[in-house]
């Protein structure tokens, strides 16, 4: 059986549609990643909007006192329609967040084909 390795960096790239379910990226089985970084680049000359949120995969118990608590299949929104002036770019991230294994990061904007999204990620193999 093949290990996985403890910590792989990733950079993962998608030019945006106006889909809410596309999945920019999922942690695969066996990992938690940490997004170190997410920019969106507006490639057309109009302002346009993105989203970015969040998608809890797994239902999270809660604790001992019963709090944190959170059903499956619950998306978070993390920015809500960010504005990028034409020919720019903006971080829409602005610290760390960790993407727990089947989580996934999703982000729509509302045009197709003008907004690019770049995630840096660093991903580490669950003990």
């Amino acid at each position: 059986m093949a290990q996985l390795p403890l910590n792989k960096f990733l950079t993962k790239t998608a030019v945006l549609s106006t889909s809410t379910t596309s999945s920019v990226y999922t942690a695969p089985i066996g990992v938690t990643a940490i997004v170190l970084m997410a920019q969106v680049a507006n490639v057309s000359t109009e302002t346009h909007t993105v989203t970015l949120e969040h998608f809890r995969y797994k239902t999270v118990l809660p604790d001992a006192q019963g709090f944190g608590g959170q059903p499956g299949n619950t998306p978070s929104v993390l920015v809500n329609q960010f504005a990028v002036p034409p020919n720019d770019a903006g971080t829409v991230l602005s610290g760390k967040l960790i993407i727990e294994e089947l989580d996934s990061i999703r982000a729509y904007a509302d045009t197709t084909g003008t907004m690019q999204l770049v995630l840096s990620i660093l991903q580490t193999a669950n003990s």
